[in-house]
């Protein structure tokens, strides 16, 4: 199914902002079920000729518009990955290339398999598929039909429910049922995990690992700087994609485990290209945290679990050399969750959920209804910094008809604001001949290399 269908079938379905595609309850099984869980995931080109393609697949995924716009947002994805794919197949090399990347995602599949074989799950199998390209959803349900799979498990390995991840994976999974490329199943789905114990508990565990790589007279001076990479969108009928709120709850949960031992600030990643803003809006964060007197950052990114082009390169890498431009003496990025045996406890609680192995049910959308802390980078107006939706400190997120037109205003005003500055910040940097520093990996930044063997244990 190609990118400008699913768009085209999808343009106007609310369900990409609720997840509601699926039941989030319980299967009925009997001793001949054979349950498959599909790992939903972000995936990576495999060769160079697999770039372009996977580009146009993820750009042409966020739902922005309705199906009047359909064919300038596929024009102006078409133009945008091609542009991008010219230099983001070397860098793609300098990390390893996306095999490396997949690797991880099919380890943890091993391993997840191999947990549900020692535990009492029935005849459960796991299955890896990707939205945008490799590992190919169409490859796995051709494996599902000849492994005889009867009842259907969808796991995202995206920890906070969003349009243009989790949302577009459940999407195109169902309109493949519809089309009968996918044979009906009965089918469940998990839709978020952002604050499940076992995430939080293996995240800040990577975050104490990471904080052992500063100097100890550094340690209780390091920022902690936490990166969400997702885009958030908004239903044309006003339905806000939860995947702010979501972060939101992440960051809010890690720092409440840590008991706010460090300072910390949130970073949205909203690119208009790929990996388009994710250096001018980290930049800024940089340059403010040095403008401060700070030297020293932690980068932790709270929406992947496991290696990505995004840290592998982007981050361990790309914005490693900005933050020593600017001033921050001390540097680093947490390792991916990758096979953490507190992380691998998650999935293993999440697959064991829907097969009637859990007390309690696991968590819904409906509990994140607001942002947790709404009092954040408030600016004047009281509006969260970082939310595009105009939520305010009193919790209201302007589903009252004026409230929501009041909320719109205000997040286009902040829109265009944003803009301005970016704007005036690239002509200053065209004065002044300040550019990316974008080069090779360097040895031992940006390698994407095997789980450490603590974590396969």
């Amino acid at each position: 199914m190609s990118p400008r269908h699913f768009r085209q079938v999808n343009a106007s379905d609310e369900r990409l902002f609720t997840g509601r595609f699926f039941p989030d309850g319980g299967l009925s099984l009997n001793e001949d079920s054979h349950v498959g869980v599909l790992l939903l995931v972000p995936g990576a080109p495999e060769s160079k000729a697999e770039v372009f393609s996977y580009l146009y697949r993820r750009l042409m995924s966020p739902p922005k518009c309705g199906i009047s716009r359909f064919w300038r947002s596929h024009v102006a994805a078409w133009l945008r990955a091609r542009i991008a794919a010219r230099y983001l197949t070397w860098q793609y090399d300098a990390i390893g290339g996306g095999k490396a990347i997949n690797q991880f995602h099919q380890e943890q599949a091993n391993m997840l398999q191999s947990m549900i074989d020692r535990s009492d799950c029935g005849r459960t199998t796991v299955y890896v598929a990707s939205p945008f390209g490799s590992p190919d959803i169409a490859a796995a349900a051709e494996k599902m039909e000849h492994d005889g799979v009867t009842h259907v498990v969808l796991l995202p390995l995206f920890p906070q429910y969003a349009a243009e991840t989790t949302g577009r994976s459940f999407a195109e999974w169902e309109l493949l049922m519809r089309q009968g490329f996918v044979s009906a199943r009965p089918t469940v789905a998990v839709r978020q995990f952002a604050t499940h114990e076992g995430y939080i508990e293996a995240l800040n565990d990577r975050i104490d690992q990471g904080l052992q790589r500063f100097p100890r007279h550094v340690r209780s001076q390091v920022q902690l700087v936490f990166a969400a990479h997702g885009s958030t969108t908004r239903h044309r009928g006003g339905a806000p994609d939860p995947y702010c709120c979501l972060s939101h709850h992440t960051v809010d949960a890690l720092m409440q485990r840590r008991g706010h031992d460090l300072p910390h600030m949130l970073a949205f990643v909203r690119p208009d290209s790929w990996g388009g803003n994710l250096a001018g809006g980290m930049a800024a964060r940089f340059r403010e945290l040095a403008a401060t007197g700070q030297r020293a950052a932690l980068v932790v990114p709270v929406d992947h679990v496991t290696e990505q082009f995004d840290t592998a390169y982007l981050l361990d890498v790309r914005m490693r050399e900005v933050a020593e431009d600017v001033g921050l003496s001390h540097y680093e990025v947490v390792n991916g969750l990758n096979c953490h045996p507190l992380f691998m406890e998650t999935l293993l609680d999440l697959v064991r959920a829907p097969l009637g192995y859990r007390s309690e049910p696991l968590e819904g959308l409906e509990r994140f209804g607001s942002c947790p802390r709404p009092d954040w980078d408030v600016p004047p107006e009281g509006r969260c910094a970082v939310c595009p939706f105009g939520v305010h400190a009193n919790g209201n997120d302007g589903n009252d008809g004026s409230g929501r037109e009041a909320a719109d205003a205000a997040a286009e005003s902040g829109r265009m604001a944003r803009e301005n500055v970016r704007t005036q910040r690239r002509r200053a940097h065209s004065a002044s001949g300040d550019g990316w520093k974008v080069g090779h990996a360097q040895p031992g930044k940006g390698q994407v290399s095997s789980p450490a063997p603590s974590d396969a244990k």
